[in-house]
C-alpha cells in the first residue's frame, strides 16, 4: 500500500500568473485553460535555445510532471489574459 501522504495544491488564475520553481516541492502540475488566452514557459536553455512560451487551448488540458524524486523548476504559468485552472501535487 501506499505510505506517503501528497498534498493537492488548487487554484484559478484570472487575469494572474503563477510561477512554479524547486522550492515549492511540485512533481506534477496539471493546467486548464477555461477562458481567454494563457501559456506556459520553462526557463531551461538547451544548447543555444530558450524555452519560448506555448500557448494553451481552451478546453484542452496540459499535464507536466518530473520523476517522483525531483521537483519541477522555473514553470510560468501566465493567464494574464484569461482564467486557468491549477492542480498540482
Amino acid at each position: 500500500m501506499f505510505d506517503k501522504a501528497q498534498a493537492i495544491f488548487t487554484y484559478t488564475l484570472n487575469s494572474s500568473s503563477l510561477t512554479i520553481n524547486a522550492t515549492d516541492g511540485v512533481t506534477c502540475v496539471a493546467i486548464l485553460l477555461t477562458a481567454g488566452t494563457g501559456t506556459y514557459r520553462g526557463n531551461k536553455r538547451i544548447g543555444s535555445l530558450d524555452s519560448t512560451p506555448t500557448s494553451l487551448v481552451v478546453g484542452t488540458p496540459v499535464t507536466i510532471s518530473s520523476e517522483q524524486s525531483k521537483y519541477i523548476d522555473s514553470l510560468l504559468i501566465d493567464g494574464s489574459s484569461g482564467t486557468i485552472e491549477v492542480i498540482a501535487r
